[in-house]
C-alpha cells in the first residue's frame, strides 16, 4: 500500500500532458479507461483503421479527442507529448518508430516487438532519440509483485530454487467477425479481428500471455535465460489457426548469488558460484483449472503469486529425521536398512501464509508511472525498451524452440 500511495502523491504533482492512443481494441480500450482516470493527462486524439473499435474508443475518450484511422496524419495534427501504442504485435515496431521520429514519449504494449532483430533495431532509436519509454509488462508496477521482488532480493526466500508458471484458460481466443464466412470481406475482417490466432501477425500464447510471466522470472532472476526446450501445439481448438492452443517449456537459468549486504546474513548453502534454476511455463486453452500464476520456490520459502493477491509460505526446516511410522499417508523410502517416510499429502507443508494484498490496478499504476517519467523527462522507466528486448528474445526463442523441436540456446543482444 506504501508504493500505492507514493504514486498517488506523484500523481498530484503532474501537469497535464497530451496523450494520443492508437490502437482502440480491447486492450487499446482498457488503457484510455484507465487514462481518464488520471488527472495529469489529456487524451488529445485515437487512431484505429477498424470503423467499430475506433468508435467504441472515442467514447471512452470523449468528446475532445480527435479520431483518426491514419496515425501518421494524427503525429502530423495533433502533435501529442506521448502516445500509448495497442496495435497488433506486428504493427508494433513501425508504429513506434514513427511515433520515436515525432518527438514523442512512448508507451507500447506487450511484446514489444515482433521479432528479436526489430526489437534491436527499437532500442537502438529510443536511445538514439533519448526518449522516454515504457513497455506494457504491467507487473512490474503491481504493488504485490514489486514486493515479493524486495522479499526476494533480501533473502527471506533463501536460494530460489525454481520458478513455475501457468496461464490456462478455457476460450478459443477467437473474436467474432462482422460478416458471415463465404461474404467477400471475411477473410481480411478476420485477419483483423483475429490477428493472434496467424504467424504472419502473432507470436501465439508465449508472446500475449507467456510474455507477462517470463518477464517476472527474469526480472526476479535479475538475467535472461540460458535456453529453453519447448513444445506445443494445436491439438483441440482445430479452426484453422495458426498458431498453437497449448504449449509446454523449462527454461534455464545461470544465476550469480547476490552478495548479502552489509548486516545481512548470507543465504544458507549458497555461495559466489553461479547455479542453475529451472522455471517452468505452460499455457493452455481447455482447461481454466489453476487459471495464472506463479509459484517462486526457495529453500527458505515460497511464493504464489498472482495479480490480485500474494502468498508467502514459510519452508519448515526440521532439524531431526522423523522415522516413526506413525502416519498413514507416508511414502516410504528405503536407504541403509532404515526407512524414511516422506509426506506425499500436497497441504503436509503448508503453514499459515503471508498474505500480501492490494487493491490497487497495475494498468493504472503502469500509465500513473509513465506519466510521471515523461513529465520529469526520466528515461529509467519501470520496464525499458532494453527489458523489452530481453523479454522479446526470451519468447521467440521459446517458439524457435517449439518449431526445431530441439533446445535453443540464448544468444548475445548487442549482435
Amino acid at each position: 500500500m506504501i508504493a500505492q500511495a507514493e504514486s498517488v502523491r506523484g500523481e498530484e504533482r503532474l501537469e497535464p500532458i497530451r496523450i494520443a492512443v492508437i490502437g482502440t481494441g480491447a486492450r487499446g480500450c482498457d488503457l484510455i479507461r484507465a487514462l481518464t482516470t488520471i488527472v495529469a493527462v489529456k487524451i488529445v486524439a485515437v487512431c484505429d483503421p477498424y470503423g467499430p473499435h475506433l468508435e467504441r474508443g472515442w467514447q471512452y475518450a470523449g468528446p475532445l479527442a480527435r479520431t483518426f484511422t491514419d496515425h501518421r496524419k494524427l503525429l502530423d495534427e495533433t502533435k501529442p507529448q506521448a502516445v500509448v501504442v495497442a496495435v497488433p504485435l506486428a504493427s508494433h515496431f513501425d508504429i513506434c518508430r514513427d511515433v520515436l521520429d515525432a518527438g514523442c514519449a512512448v508507451f507500447c504494449e506487450k511484446m514489444m516487438c515482433y521479432s528479436v532483430e526489430q526489437a534491436r533495431n527499437l532500442v537502438a532509436r529510443v536511445e538514439e532519440k533519448r526518449a522516454v519509454f515504457q513497455v506494457g509488462l504491467q507487473r512490474r508496477a503491481n504493488a504485490i509483485y514489486r514486493q515479493a521482488a524486495a522479499m526476494i532480493q533480501t533473502g527471506m526466500l533463501g536460494r530460489i530454487t525454481a520458478i513455475q508458471c501457468q496461464w490456462h484458460r478455457h476460450n478459443n481466443w477467437r473474436r467474432p467477425v462482422p460478416v458471415p464466412r463465404g461474404h467477400a470481406d471475411f477473410a481480411q475482417l478476420d485477419r483483423q479481428r483475429n490477428w493472434r490466432l496467424y504467424r504472419d501477425s502473432s507470436q501465439g500464447l508465449m508472446a500475449e500471455l507467456g510474455a507477462h510471466q517470463l518477464d517476472v522470472a527474469n526480472w526476479f532472476l535479475g538475467t535472461p535465460p540460458k535456453c529453453v526446450f519447448a513444445t506445443g501445439g494445436i491439438d483441440y481448438w482445430r479452426d484453422g489457426r495458426e498458431v498453437l492452443d497449448n504449449i509446454s517449456c523449462l527454461y534455464e537459468y545461470e544465476v550469480t548469488p547476490r552478495k548479502p549486504a552489509r548486516g545481512q546474513t548470507p543465504v544458507v548453502g549458497t555461495n559466489e558460484e553461479p547455479y542453475t534454476v529451472r522455471v517452468s511455463y505452460s499455457s493452455l486453452q481447455n482447461n481454466a483449472f489453476t487459471g495464472a500464476s506463479e509459484l517462486i520456490l526457495g529453500t527458505h520459502g515460497t511464493l504464489f503469486l498472482s495479480q490480485k493477491k500474494g502468498l508467502f509460505y514459510r519452508e519448515s526446516l526440521p532439524e531431526t529425521i522423523d522415522w516413526s511410522n506413525r502416519a498413514d499417508k507416508q511414502a516410504s523410502v528405503v536407504t541403509s536398512g532404515k526407512t524414511l517416510k516422506l509426506s506425499n499429502d500436497p497441504w503436509a507443508h503448508h503453514g499459515a501464509p503471508f498474505e500480501i494484498d492490494s487493491e490497487s490496478d497495475d494498468t493504472r499504476d503502469e500509465l500513473v508511472s509513465f506519466v510521471e517519467h515523461v513529465q520529469q523527462g526520466d528515461r529509467a522507466t519501470i520496464c525499458s525498451a532494453r527489458d523489452g528486448l530481453v523479454n522479446a528474445a526470451t519468447i521467440v526463442m521459446a517458439n524457435d524452440s517449439i518449431e526445431k523441436r530441439q533446445t535453443v540456446e540464448w544468444l548475445p543482444l548487442n549482435g
